[in-house]
């Protein structure tokens, strides 16, 4: 059950700060999306500490990820953002908000990393794309090249982010290994 609930917090956190970042107000949306961060990890975390390094992790290596799709013309966000070539914080705190999912309800993608590259190759895009229609970003004309891109970037992503969380002792022991 708590696994339903993690993905059932991971999927209203990330409508409600689409649609927050969306009617432009992107520090409510870094707002809501760092709740929904806060809350996952208080309710569903068996180790808060290691947790917090994995969300920490996701977030950091997510916001350099979008930036460089930013730089690059891969998608771009909607109204005018401060720094347009930089990921926003908001946005950031999604990728914390996946980190929160990788040992909750996606916990069963540990070890199975050509899963986690298909899964990533294919939510990934459909995330970005869902984003666009939902007004919080945009998309070149040429949508073939951006789903292209972060369809690559995510299949990498994807099981990097399965190995820190399951397979990585670079964010530390567990509570139970350390016993």
């Amino acid at each position: 059950m708590k696994r339903i609930l993690n993905f059932a917090l991971f999927q209203a956190g990330w409508f409600a700060a689409i649609l927050t970042a969306a009617s432009g107000r992107p520090a409510a949306a870094l707002a809501v999306a760092g709740a929904a961060v806060g809350l996952s990890l208080w309710q569903f975390s068996v180790d808060r500490m290691r947790d917090l390094r994995l969300v920490m992790a996701v977030a950091l290596i997510g916001f350099c990820l979008d930036t460089a799709q930013l730089r690059l013309g891969v998608f771009a966000l909607a109204g005018a953002p401060r720094f347009p070539h930089l990921c926003p914080l908001w946005l950031a705190a999604l990728w914390a908000l996946l980190g929160t999912t990788l040992r909750g309800s996606l916990s069963w993608l540990a070890g199975r990393y050509w899963l986690s590259a298909i899964l990533g190759a294919v939510a990934g895009p459909l995330s970005y794309l869902g984003g666009a229609r939902l007004g919080a970003a945009t998309l070149p004309v040429n949508h073939a090249f951006s789903v292209a891109a972060l369809a690559v970037a995510w299949a990498v992503a994807m099981p990097l982010f399965v190995w820190l969380a399951h397979g990585s002792r670079f964010l530390g022991r567990t509570s139970q290994e350390a016993r």
